[in-house]
């Protein structure tokens, strides 16, 4: 089922962020990726939406191309819980602040 505003693909799989918010996010973050601090373009959401159905902007960064696809296969690969999602969200977070 697709919303009134198109942010759903028809079949509503899949979650679709506007334009302007995914031009927002890149500019807060200068256009550079949040993980390895090479250019980026690829709005990402930290905590996916399929798991928290948040797109605030706490919840968005800029990854790059490598960063967003590695993020993918980990997440695909480990399916964890909503404690372990928070637990290795909290640790990846600790290490970009150190």
């Amino acid at each position: 089922m697709a919303y009134k505003d198109g942010s759903r693909i028809v079949g509503g799989k899949a979650y679709r962020q506007h334009q302007s918010l995914k031009t927002f996010i890149r500019e807060r973050d200068n256009h550079t990726c949040q993980l390895c601090g090479g250019p980026g373009n690829i709005v990402d959401h930290i905590i996916p939406w399929a798991v928290s159905h948040d797109s605030s902007l706490t919840n968005l960064r800029v990854l790059c191309c490598a960063c967003n696809l590695a993020t993918r296969r980990q997440r695909k690969d480990a399916r964890p819980t909503l404690d372990e999602w928070e637990h290795n969200i909290r640790m990846e977070l600790a290490t970009l602040e150190s």
